[in-house]
């Protein structure tokens, strides 16, 4: 095994809550008195879109809560979508240590829509970790597509051998191995140092 040099990490689930999982969208239907199963057939409809970046919010929500007349705002719709979000500080005190220590180039591969996800690195002053990152509405793929690994390696100038990437979807996890990184799939945010050590790396 190559020396690890760069640690690309999932953003919703390693590092935060999820932002707008169907968890969230069911609180949110519960919240508003929205037909759940409506929202998620109309959901299914565009998330792939929404997440690569080529719907906005304000047309996602179109037409996935608003294509009716409702009894509440876009605005406060939106405002409790982002509140929904919640940091795992046990994965941001890790970040925080390999910072500190400065021998790993840290950055995201991450599937978000791109509102969401600029709030959330606004919010939780991720940039003060990673030095960039490679979301599926900046980059136009997401995972588990083989694409959007190799846009962020070869961006970085980095071989698969020398990264290593951390994503709670057993799914992800393995796409990232078949494109030839080594990957880390946590069960649960509190998992990580542990894990961390298998690849020698010390919080």
């Amino acid at each position: 095994m190559k020396k690890i040099t760069t640690i690309f990490f999932d953003v919703g689930g390693v590092c935060l809550t999820n932002g707008w999982d169907n968890v969230r969208r069911e609180k949110s239907a519960q919240q508003y008195s929205i037909d759940y199963e409506e929202m998620e057939l109309r959901h299914k409809l565009v998330f792939m879109k929404f997440e690569k970046g080529k719907l906005s919010l304000d047309k996602y929500l179109d037409e996935v809560v608003f294509f009716r007349r409702r009894n509440f705002s876009k605005e406060e719709f939106i405002e409790f979508m982002y509140s929904q979000s919640r940091a795992f500080n046990s994965t941001l005190n890790i970040l925080q240590q390999l910072v500190t220590k400065n021998k790993y180039l840290l950055a995201t591969i991450n599937n978000e829509s791109l509102e969401l996800n600029e709030f959330r690195i606004k919010k939780f002053k991720l940039n003060k970790y990673f030095k960039a990152f490679f979301s599926s509405c900046y980059l136009g793929v997401r995972k588990p597509e083989y694409e959007i690994f190799y846009k962020a390696i070869c961006i970085l100038q980095k071989e698969p051998g020398e990264c290593l990437f951390i994503d709670d979807s057993e799914e992800n996890a393995q796409a990232a191995k078949v494109s030839g990184l080594n990957a880390i799939q946590l069960n649960e945010p509190g998992e990580l140092q542990k894990k961390l050590e298998e690849y020698k790396i010390k919080i």
